[in-house]
């Protein structure tokens, strides 16, 4: 599977720790563990689907390298043998000569609720109102047009253009365009507001309905871009260094290399073969304003784009505004070209399995990547979803095998298996996994090995409710929180409606429908159907590291495919029907309403603990908890700051109790309930999420994790494999390279703040020494603040905060230790030489102070980044020209008062004296003069619409703040926008000067050497 997308690393670049889940507190203290996107080995594809943005971690908190991201932390294997086939394959009856056949065309039926129509010039569009999150509205251009159509000799054609179309239309000059639209609060910056797949390009807008004029402006730019783009050779040529910019973050990486490499494997045989979506540095160089034209007027055609447009406004009104701006274009040239054809079976499937080797030596990690190409049914059709869907609960009934014989030693690779089927473009998809060992030519046979075994023993009745039960529990979720789907989920749905089909029926039909399919499918029939699936597909198999000498050859590796029989499952283990015992609730010492937020409540348990409730109808159905308390690796030893991510690690693939790691996943599966523990600098905790029904399995989880935690061998092993890929990673990726000086110059090399284990550290862990560091700050509590946000009642949460949080053992009173020596003195300069192609050259700036934190601070904070990424943006991106990447931060820690700003930007070796002398220049303007009027009222503006109630994290994260200072200061939402309407440009100007103090900070340049 390929490596994390290039977009999502970007967004790592302003980062110096990995993000947090988004239900964390956002104190930036808890561990901070990588999500699925920004894993290293995620299986995930360049440019396949649109990216959400990410919000920018401080480089104090829970400090990581972030820019390579790291693989799957996972374990390491057990000595076991691949046990020989017994017999014939399982008979399956009626299906034992199986073939799927040609799949219902019947159309899925539509939502009413969305109105579709088209223009009489051809283009579609799709209208619908709603009011999640309220008083906002989202629209799109969706053209049918994306990097498979690239002209030859002029790859990265559709990809320019999207760059172009923000670079000025008939109406509006480049800088008039982006200007306006911050006035109406919306934000730029890479991959917001536009992005170009292998299949489409599609430009994103969205308002908040408060600002008067924004909903003709929007309807206006779309229009403007579907049909009046200028294309300037003047402005071709002023944005070619920062294509070429991202060409080199996204494809001279050590990660680029390797995923245009199993892209390329991937695209073999089909209509994508030879694509490049960002082009080449030669096809970019040389790209013209009239190659661009002709893209844009075959494809930019009505008949060819559609205009998606959900919010807050009644369906007729929005129809007669797309009648409006939309009716009169026409196209430009007299008929489109054909389509390419993405139906069922257009990639010519591979004969023989196909074994490969890609290494970079930046590359950290070794892993092998393992695919299985997979036909495109199509989407939008009864045949399609049930052939599609039939193959995603193989998916998931592979992945309940896989691990079930990982945890009884049958594999012996060291990473927890995973197995899912991914889209690599519109019409290509492939069943794929990565995984890590000592001995990967093993661990590629005895993976296979039990692939085959579900294929020749066939799939067990248990395997099959199992998977049916957890596709269940997340359609009745979807049921249940239908009620407060957000603008952004119709609209992208609605987009891939007009492009490939996919079914855009109501929450309800859909639901119904799909859980009636449930019932069809049988052990049998998924059975056949996974031994047709590896009859016409062998699977690719590529090893990747950073030296050939350290990777399988590919003749090894076609030994080890050769090698694999089917295993037979392991034996069964006895389902659970309950987490534990319901404890006896403990009465709270007291109890009180609160003002910060509607029907607010707290408890507090003479254990302690403090649970806060706050009822939100945000997400319907779902509750958000974390729990924190204060002490981190802080009050540990010097060096276990290394460890604990581990130690939690450990402990969360374990399973609990008397529960193993099988049975709790199997049990988890029927629920909604989903808990983390961290430890992190200041403090330590657990954060979850569950819909309302599975509350109290949340809770008994978190019961258990502090109660009764438990660290297997095979959990061990994961985690010194995790260890061991880190420490591969701090010395071979430039970013990581580069974080860890910029850290230890931050920290004044202070041993407290060690973030990679040392060797010594790996050969000495045991599961003793990862239990002991997890209970000595996660065994009991003393000022434990549980904050419950969502949609439930008040009488439930005040019953399972008794019995599940008032009864954890009480502990001694503690708290966290400042070791941070505070910030250096003066100004440093760091240069970390890199390769001059490996996509690797940037600059970071920290600067760091101690002040008060309070609303008003958090609110200027956010102001003075929003005016100087506005000023980055427009001056070092746009002015200079090579500069795909720039934005700024500031980001308190709120257990210490301490403040770090930061920005970072991209760029050429030979440019980054330029971006730094002009960051430097706009600092020193800003801090001599203020931010000018239209400035600052735009950066207000884009502020405010970002203070609004979207998730419960806007509410959980002020709760939790109240550890730290008192309930006016914690900013919530209402307590930020109170303060934005007072901001003056005077004390945006003192807290830039406060924040970026010119005379002190760490530089770090990743440059040439």
């Amino acid at each position: 599977m390929s490596p994390a997308p290039w977009r999502r690393l970007l967004a790592l670049l302003f980062a110096a720790a990995l993000v947090a889940a988004a239900c964390a507190p956002d104190d930036n203290d808890a561990i901070v563990e990588p999500d699925a996107a920004g894993d290293e080995m995620a299986e995930v594809h360049d440019d396949a689907e649109p990216v959400e943005t990410v919000d920018e971690p401080d480089p104090a908190d829970e400090p990581e390298p972030a820019a390579e991201p790291e693989p799957v932390d996972e374990p390491e294997p057990a000595d076991e043998t691949v046990a020989e086939p017994i017999g014939e394959p399982v008979d399956l009856g009626e299906f034992n000569d199986y073939e799927p056949g040609d799949p219902d065309a019947t159309p899925l039926p539509v939502d009413p609720d969305v109105v579709i129509g088209e223009l009489a010039n051809g283009l579609t569009y799709y209208v619908r109102s709603n009011d999640s999150p309220g008083k906002s509205i989202m629209m799109h251009l969706v053209v049918n047009a994306g990097a498979v159509l690239d002209p030859d000799g002029a790859e990265g054609a559709a990809h320019f253009l999207e760059h172009m179309m923000f670079n000025g239309t008939e109406r509006f000059s480049k800088n008039e365009l982006l200007q306006v639209l911050r006035d109406f609060g919306t934000d730029f910056g890479p991959d917001l507001n536009a992005y170009t797949s292998p299949d489409e390009t599609v430009y994103i807008l969205d308002f908040k309905l408060d600002h008067p004029g924004a909903i003709g402006l929007g309807f206006t730019v779309l229009s403007e871009w579907a049909s009046a783009a200028t294309l300037l050779p003047a402005d071709v040529d002023a944005e070619r260094g920062i294509v070429q910019d991202e060409y080199r973050l996204r494809d001279e990486s050590a990660s680029g290399r390797i995923s245009n490499f199993l892209d390329a494997i991937y695209y073999s045989g089909t209509v994508y073969e030879g694509m490049l979506v960002g082009g080449s540095e030669e096809s970019n160089e040389s790209m013209t304003a009239e190659v661009l034209r002709e893209f844009y007027d075959t494809w930019y055609r009505p008949d060819n784009m559609a205009v998606v447009v959900v919010g807050d406004l009644p369906v007729s009104e929005m129809e007669t505004l797309v009648e409006h701006y939309f009716a009169e274009l026409a196209p430009r040239t007299p008929t489109a070209p054909p389509q390419p054809d993405r139906s069922a079976f257009i990639a010519d499937f591979v004969d023989e399995p196909v074994t490969d080797v890609v290494t970079h030596p930046d590359h950290g990690p070794i892993y092998i990547s393992l695919d299985w190409q997979l036909p495109a049914w199509p989407e939008g059709t009864v045949g399609g979803e049930r052939l599609r869907f039939m193959e995603n609960l193989i998916a998931r009934m592979l992945d309940i095998r896989l691990d079930a014989a990982f945890q009884a030693g049958q594999l012996s690779q060291a990473t927890e298996p995973h197995f899912s089927a991914f889209p690599a473009a519109r019409g290509l998809r492939l069943y794929g996994t990565n995984y890590q060992g000592p001995d990967l030519n093993q661990a590629t046979t005895d993976y296979i090995s039990v692939v085959h075994g579900a294929a020749h023993f066939g799939f067990t009745g248990a395997e099959l409710d199992q998977a049916v039960s957890a596709f269940r529990t997340s359609l009745e979720f979807q049921l249940e929180s239908e009620e407060t789907r957000q603008d952004r989920e119709y609209s992208f749905g609605y987009a891939a409606h007009f492009l490939s089909g996919a079914d855009i029926s109501s929450t309800e039909e859909r639901v119904a429908r799909l859980s009636a399919l449930l019932d069809t499918y049988t052990v049998e029939e998924l059975t056949a159907h996974l031994r047709w699936l590896l009859e016409i597909a062998p699977p690719l198999v590529v090893s990747i590291g950073p030296d050939p000498a350290d990777v399988p050859t590919a003749d090894e590796l076609r030994a080890a495919v050769d090698a694999a029989v089917p295993l037979a499952p392991p034996e069964a283990q006895e389902a659970i029907d309950t987490l534990m015992t319901r404890p006896d609730p403990a009465a709270p010492a007291a109890e009180r309403s609160l003002g910060l937020f509607d029907d607010a409540y707290e408890w507090e348990f003479p254990n302690g603990a403090t649970v806060v409730f706050v009822p939100s109808d945000i997400a319907a159905g779902e509750v958000s908890v974390v729990a924190e308390g204060l002490g981190g690796w802080s009050s540990l030893s010097v060096g276990d700051s290394a460890l604990v991510r581990h130690a939690v690690g450990a402990v969360a693939s374990s399973g609990v109790g008397d529960a193993t790691a099988t049975q709790l996943d199997e049990y988890l599966a029927t629920t909604t309930a989903r808990v983390s523990p961290f430890i992190g600098q200041y403090s330590e905790g657990f954060s979850g999420a569950a819909g309302a029904d599975d509350l109290e399995a949340l809770f008994a989880l978190l019961h258990l994790y502090v109660t009764e935690p438990r660290i297997t061998e095979v959990a061990v092993n994961e985690q010194i494999q995790a260890m061991q890929t880190r420490l591969a990673n701090a010395e071979t990726f430039p970013r990581w390279i580069s974080e860890l000086a910029l850290l230890d110059a931050l920290y004044q090399g202070s041993p407290w703040y060690q973030f990679i284990a040392t060797q010594d550290q790996i050969d000495a862990t045991t599961g003793e020494s990862l239990l002991g560091l997890y209970q000595a700050r996660l065994s009991d509590v003393d000022d434990l603040l549980v904050a419950v946000v969502g949609d439930i009642d008040r009488v439930t949460v005040a019953n399972l905060a008794a019995r599940y949080i008032g009864t954890l053992p009480a502990g001694a009173d503690d708290t966290f230790t400042d070791h941070d020596p505070g910030f250096p003195a003066g100004v440093q300069r760091i240069t970390i030489p890199v390769e001059a192609d490996a996509g690797s050259a940037g600059l970071d700036m920290v600067f760091g102070v101690e002040t008060a934190l309070t609303t008003r601070t958090l609110v200027l904070a956010d102001v003075a980044a929003a005016v100087i990424n506005d000023l980055l943006d427009g001056r070092v991106r746009e002015q200079l020209g090579d500069t795909y990447s720039v934005g700024s931060s500031v980001s308190p820690d709120d257990a210490t008062g301490k403040w770090t700003a930061r920005i970072s930007a991209t760029g050429p070796s030979d440019g980054l004296d330029t971006s730094h002398a002009t960051i430097v220049e706009i600092l020193t303007e800003l801090i001599a003069d203020g931010p000018t009027d239209r400035d600052l009222q735009q950066a207000i503006s884009v502020t405010r619409d970002n203070y609004v109630l979207e998730s419960n994290s806007a509410i959980v994260n002020p709760l939790l703040r109240r550890h730290h200072v008192d309930d006016s200061n914690v900013g919530t939402p209402a307590q930020r926008r109170a303060v934005l309407d007072e901001i003056t440009a005077a004390e945006v100007q003192e807290h830039i000067a406060l924040w970026f103090n010119l005379d002190n900070r760490i530089e770090v340049f990743r440059s040439e050497g």
